[in-house]
């Protein structure tokens, strides 16, 4: 099966990414976005073990001046634990204050798609020096999202920390926002129509990824 391609990342890193199994690789991926893959980054197996995201966290925020950065902001469900992290960790280096952390949700509204400031949250964003944290950035949709939602609120978007780039995403993808990852990704993705695997009769995976809702869809789509 044909791999994705890895850029130079820091071997350490790597290393605690491979520990958890959080890359897989040599099997047959559906992403969210609907593109196939043989690699898939498996974030929640780093969340199973507070030691590694901790440390992970720790790296993300420190690139960043401490003091500088008022308020975390993760997008739910892998962000709100990584905005909890980095802003502790920014703590930790504070001379003075506070960092907070929040996180944007999506409307429970099968209309309402978009993120928002619940829970209060909106308050503390005005005028304040905003990171967000994302795990992993594959198009930037969502991320491009919560930075123009920080942005109607009047907040300053200092930059955007990810645990993994896994789709080459630029700084004009996710609103002109700087980007600092931990580790970037370079992999192979097919649409439906040309995935090798499809033409292969390679069984999709259906524990990781979207495998599983892919073959309903298309058990659905035969049916009908």
């Amino acid at each position: 099966m044909e791999q994705g391609t890895t850029r130079k990342n820091d071997p350490m890193i790597m290393q605690l990414f491979a520990n958890v199994n959080a890359i897989v690789e040599d099997s047959h991926f559906v992403y969210s976005s609907g593109r196939h893959s043989s690699v898939y980054v498996n974030k929640d197996a780093l969340y199973l073990h507070t030691g590694v995201i901790a440390r992970l966290a720790q790296l993300m925020a420190q690139p960043y001046q401490a003091d500088q950065i008022d308020v975390v902001v993760g997008p739910v469900i892998g962000g709100v634990i990584l905005s909890q992290w980095v802003a502790s960790h920014l703590n930790q280096r504070r001379t003075s204050g506070e960092t907070l952390a929040v996180f944007a949700e999506k409307g429970s509204d099968s209309l309402d798609k978009q993120f928002a400031f619940n829970r209060g949250y909106d308050r503390y964003i005005a005028d304040k020096n905003i990171l967000v944290v994302e795990d992993v950035l594959t198009t930037g949709g969502s991320v491009h999202q919560v930075v123009d939602l920080v942005r109607r609120h009047g907040g300053n978007m200092i930059g955007i920390s990810a645990l993994c780039n896994r789709g080459n995403v630029q700084p004009k993808d996710v609103g002109d926002v700087p980007i600092h990852s931990l580790i970037e990704l370079s992999l192979q993705t097919y649409s439906e129509t040309e995935c090798p695997f499809c033409q292969q009769d390679v069984p999709v995976n259906t524990v990781l990824g979207k495998g599983r809702a892919f073959l309903a869809r298309q058990k659905a789509q035969a049916q009908s």
